[in-house]
């Protein structure tokens, strides 16, 4: 895998409260990533729900696959994709507030280096 690209997406809103204290995790996550496995490419992406849909309706350019924004039921959600957001294969997806070191773990496992 060491030659792939991935896409940690963070999806939440304005008004999700658990979003706004899980993003210093997903920001100290991907520099931990990138600490611990420098080979590995994890680009980071935060997309607030509410303005994605807004800008999509309003004819702007998607941040995100659609497909994959529709399929968001809650906030927050992080989404590892190998590839970019917007045209890569969703690898995991991990649904609410969770602690630092299961995401960690997950993203691990779901990369091959765990």
């Amino acid at each position: 895998m060491d030659h792939d690209s991935f896409t940690l997406v963070f999806t939440t809103a304005q008004w999700c409260d658990p979003g706004t204290a899980m993003l210093p995790i997903f920001e100290e996550t991907l520099r931990d990533f990138a600490r611990l496995y420098p080979k590995l490419e994890v680009e980071g992406t935060v997309i607030d729900i509410d303005d994605e849909e807004a800008d999509q309706m309003a004819g702007l350019p998607a941040s995100v696959d659609p497909a994959i924004l529709a399929s968001i039921d809650f906030v927050p959600t992080l989404i590892l994709m190998r590839g970019s957001a917007l045209e890569g294969t969703e690898m995991l997806r991990l649904v609410g507030q969770l602690p630092k070191l299961v995401i960690r773990a997950q993203l691990a496992k779901a990369l091959g280096v765990a």
